[in-house]
């Protein structure tokens, strides 16, 4: 009996230490830069910094306001994230999508004043 709690306890512990090199995996292959161009009542393009720890930042440009602006935001293990631009004039954009498992980066932004709305897409930048 007790050959086999050992046996459970290394499988648990194998299962674990699976688990944690996957989580480390996966937040490894979803960090870098993403570069990439957004659509609808605005558009522009953005360059995102996905870094380790579930931080987002960088820049977007729109073409619109003929402007720069900052972003900040957070991005989750599955590959769910969000960012908005943070001060400058006029509404922020808020960016909400995932990074899917070819690195591209995707998905809907809209203005936090609802006056507008568009898409996303943009991919992993390769050194």
């Amino acid at each position: 009996m007790r050959s086999r709690r050992v046996k459970w306890a290394a499988v648990l512990a194998a299962a674990m230490l699976l688990g944690v090199a996957s989580a480390a995996m996966a937040q490894s292959s979803y960090t870098g830069t993403y570069r990439g161009t957004f659509i609808g009542d605005d558009y522009g393009w953005f360059v995102v910094e996905v870094e380790p720890g579930g931080t987002i930042t960088g820049t977007v440009h729109s073409n619109v306001a003929l402007m720069d602006l900052e972003v900040e935001g957070r991005w989750e293990l599955g590959g769910d994230c969000e960012f908005m631009t943070v001060g400058g004039e006029g509404a922020s954009i808020y960016f909400l999508g995932r990074i899917d498992f070819m690195n591209r980066f995707l998905g809907k932004w809209s203005f936090d004043d609802h006056s507008g709305r568009g898409s996303f897409y943009g991919i992993l930048q390769k050194d």
